[in-house]
């Protein structure tokens, strides 16, 4: 799985995520946002397959 993410539309102001943890149990994933490590949601792992929710990498169009 890539470590590096970005939302189709800013998630709490930021595009720019990383996987921080896996959790195989629960099949969900933490990210935290890169320019600002505070932020951080769980998502189903289910959620980054969704093209239209997620791209993998670090889209250089998204950025602040």
């Amino acid at each position: 799985m890539s470590s590096k993410w970005t939302p189709v539309n800013p998630i709490n102001g930021w595009y720019h995520y990383e996987v921080l943890n896996l959790f195989k149990k629960s099949d969900q994933v933490e990210l935290f946002a890169v320019c600002s490590k505070d932020i951080r949601i769980i998502i189903c792992k289910e959620e980054l397959k969704n093209k239209r929710k997620w791209r993998r990498g670090w889209d250089a169009c998204r950025s602040q």
